[in-house]
């Protein structure tokens, strides 16, 4: 097995070469052959500049930088555009997902599996956050019956053939892009399996993913979906 897993660096220059060094570790013993990437989202800190020093001393390791803040969903569709291998995967770069359970995900992605979703048994969030989650994820079941438990688990391991052709209808600064993948995906036959990982307080700093701003963005994605693939079937 080969795979590239990449992770976001923003706000993240604690974390950023524990984590490169934890997924090294992991993955050697894993797979065959891996690739670490690193999608430096143009942040106020120093993550990019600690993203080009892990870099530099880890051959697997490569950074891609953008010039300005592009939001999470643009850094899902460059780690996506330029990850190498057949397997890919990715996490949140703050270090609150234990990337030794990712044996897990790999063991059914060679039983089969076409894409692997962690979902939280635990959230190691405020209340707000876990509201927001379970409307969402609720939605998400509701009105496109894509049947994930928690689509917004950012620990995933996806076979590359579940983006073939697959151009987002939208330029999205969120991850409701992997949501309308996997949508497409599972309409031409895609097996996407679930497994639960653990969730825990960031080490470091303080999330800055979600706003209320960001949850009316995804409350319109999730409607926009579903009126235009489940009510139209023009979502494809």
């Amino acid at each position: 097995m080969r795979v590239s897993f990449f992770f976001p660096a923003y706000n993240d220059e604690a974390t950023i070469e524990p984590l490169a060094r934890l997924l090294d570790q992991v993955l050697a013993a894993e797979c065959d052959q891996h690739e670490i990437l690193i999608i430096d989202d143009a942040g106020p800190d120093r993550s990019g500049e600690v993203a080009d020093r892990v870099a530099a001393e880890m051959a697997c390791v490569k950074v891609i930088h953008h010039t300005h803040n592009l939001g999470y969903g643009r850094v899902l569709l460059t780690g996506l555009r330029h990850s190498r291998f057949e397997w890919i995967g990715f996490t949140d770069g703050d270090m609150q997902y234990d990337v030794r359970e990712l044996p897990r995900l790999i063991e059914q992605a060679r039983a089969g599996a076409d894409a692997v979703v962690g979902y939280k048994t635990e959230r190691a969030d405020g209340f707000g956050r876990r509201l927001t989650s379970g409307l969402y994820n609720g939605a998400i079941r509701l009105l496109l019956g894509l049947g994930l438990r928690d689509a917004d688990c950012a620990f995933k391991l996806m076979h590359r053939r579940i983006f073939d052709g697959f151009t987002p209808s939208v330029d999205y600064r969120e991850a409701f892009l992997l949501v309308e993948a996997f949508y497409k995906a599972r309409l031409a036959g895609a097996r996407i399996v679930e497994v639960p990982v653990s969730h825990r307080a960031r080490p470091h700093g303080v999330s800055n993913c979600f706003t209320w701003r960001t949850a009316r963005r995804m409350a319109w994605y999730t409607t926009r979906a579903a009126v235009f693939g489940r009510l139209l079937g023009a979502f494809r």
